[in-house]
């Protein structure tokens, strides 16, 4: 019976590891998105709080990752240091394109992994609807008159 006990409990802890590292992808994920929009409003100080909490989640999420997922993650965790550095100095315009760059590799890793932890959901761009001819509004729902 102890056997089956702790069986069940190191089954149970590696799942949860498992479920913990793709969180910290996820969440690393969110904070380089933010980074990334606050670097391009300007925001060099808020791009350093956001790529340092991305940085923070990609090494925890590093720590059980193997292969493909490693090496993006190793990536990320590269240019969000070099990220952090300028946004220090100040310099946004030069911050942001890395912390983008991590954005990517993040995204990659948890592709590599064959995860969904990402976020990532294809959303298909709005079909174009046919325009009036003053282009003010939406043609819909019309019939044709003198057939």
């Amino acid at each position: 019976m102890k056997l089956l006990k702790t069986m069940t409990i190191g089954l149970l802890m590696g799942a949860s590891q498992l479920v913990m590292a793709e969180d910290h992808s996820a969440v690393a994920l969110e904070h380089a998105h933010a980074a990334v929009e606050h670097g391009k409003l300007g925001h060099a100080p808020i791009l350093v709080e956001h790529a340092e909490a991305a940085l923070e989640h990609a090494l925890k999420a590093m720590e059980s990752a193997e292969g493909e997922e490693k090496a993006h993650l190793e990536a990320a965790i590269k240019v969000l240091e070099y990220s952090i550095e300028h946004g220090k100095m100040d310099h946004a315009d030069i911050a942001t394109p890395p912390a983008e760059e991590a954005v990517e590799h993040i995204q990659k890793s948890t592709q590599a992994k064959g995860s969904a932890a990402a976020g990532e959901i294809a959303i298909e761009a709005p079909k174009e609807t046919p325009k009036s001819s003053s282009g003010k509004w939406p043609v819909t729902g019309y019939k044709k008159i003198n057939q």
